[in-house]
């Protein structure tokens, strides 16, 4: 059995070690290594972008302290966090100079200059104020445009669908929804502090926080530990579904989600995710509707764009063949080229080479056994923004 990559930078990672995996691990050696916590900005270009607050003024200029500011500002803030009122880690970026190469190549390709600070800059022009202060975060444009391969009016819509999305989908809510009395939840919501603590709300969080307390029961989704890099690991464990109840399960999902993307952001500024497919307990009845797996994909690829650094589907069984050939159909190109199947001795050399493998689950190559997973401990007494059995003070 073999390790089967699917993406030729993948495939060269596992045979040479890359300089820039050196670079940034040590720090901000120059100014394109890291982005800045205030600018929307790119990292392999010398000047930097406008930051996101100077455009939410440049509507309204005689507010000099607009509700767009506050919101942007609190927007950035990690929920429910022992270290929120601290200084979180310079964000380190992902995208590598064979990964800027692929983009230009493609963008060219389709008669597009590929210009990430004037695709940034047009994306927020195209903005309107309020939908700047629904950003998830000052990069969210700049993922959006390496997402669409310097598609400008393709990056433009979807991050528009996107923000539409998040609202109506109370993406605020579900992350807030076990802290709702934190102040840091309040002030991070699109909505006044006292719709946010008026008894409706407080029912709304409550209802949802049974929601993804009861999709939780059973562990099939959570994160535990980082990387070697600091990337959080979304372990994802098919085969412990409790539930068949679409809208819930996206709400857990995409909970778990925000979740490990705080975590790998508070741990060492990087963006992205590596999500661990463990199969044991799978059986072709635990498989999803293929509803449930569209809706899932959509909000993966459409709404988190740049966000999964790499996906491991570890020791697959034979008769997730059958369902793989039917779900690879609605996998977009890109996203399958991060995806690696771990099975053998490569698959064991993968993880060991991405994983501390005395820290990770059994499925993902763990040497060790490790804490029973808690539900309860994980949702209600844990940090927002640390993963399961991560050590707090």
């Amino acid at each position: 059995m073999t390790v089967l990559l699917r993406s030729r930078s993948l495939m060269r990672g596992i045979f040479h070690h890359h300089h820039h995996h050196h670079h940034h691990q040590t720090g901000p050696a120059n100014e394109e290594d890291n982005v800045s916590n205030n600018a929307a900005c790119v990292i392999t270009h010398s000047h930097a972008v406008t930051p996101l607050s100077d455009w939410n003024n440049y509507d309204d200029p005689s507010s000099t302290s607009s509700q767009y500011d506050d919101a942007d500002n609190a927007n950035n803030t990690i929920n429910q966090s022992p270290s929120r009122n601290k200084n979180l880690p310079p964000i380190i970026d992902d995208c590598t100079e064979l990964d800027r190469a692929r983009r230009v190549e493609i963008a060219e390709s389709h008669g597009l200059v590929y210009d990430e600070v004037h695709g940034v800059e047009s994306i927020l022009h195209a903005l309107t104020p309020r939908e700047r202060t629904l950003l998830a975060d000052d990069n969210m444009p700049l993922r959006h445009y390496r997402a669409e391969k310097g598609n400008l009016k393709e990056a433009i819509r979807k991050i528009k669908c996107t923000l539409k999305w998040r609202e109506d989908f109370q993406v605020e809510d579900i992350k807030r929804c076990f802290d709702k009395y934190g102040t840091t939840a309040d002030e991070g919501s699109s909505s006044s502090s006292s719709s946010t603590s008026s008894p409706e709300k407080l029912k709304q969080l409550d209802q949802l926080a049974a929601a993804i307390e009861y999709e939780n029961e059973t562990g099939k989704i959570y994160s535990r530990g980082y990387d070697k890099q600091g990337r959080a690991i979304l372990y994802l464990t098919p085969g412990k579904e409790n539930s068949n109840d679409e809208y819930d399960n996206m709400r857990h999902l995409v909970y778990h989600l925000e979740r490990a993307i705080a975590c790998a952001r508070r741990k060492s500024g990087r963006e992205k995710v590596c999500i661990v497919i463990g199969y044991q307990g799978f059986r072709l009845t635990n498989a999803p509707p293929m509803s449930t797996v569209k809706h899932t994909l959509a909000i993966l690829q459409g709404h988190y764009p740049e966000r999964m650094h790499r996906a491991y589907i570890c020791d697959p069984p034979l008769v997730f063949r059958s369902f793989w050939k039917i779900i690879k159909m609605f996998v977009d190109p890109a996203t399958l080229e991060k995806i690696a199947f771990c099975t053998g001795k490569e698959g064991k050399f993968l993880l060991e080479r991405d994983f501390d493998t005395s820290t990770t689950e059994k499925q993902a190559g763990g040497t060790r056994k490790l804490r029973e997973f808690c539900s309860k401990e994980f949702l209600f007494d844990t940090p927002f923004d640390y993963t399961f059995d991560e050590k707090w003070v």
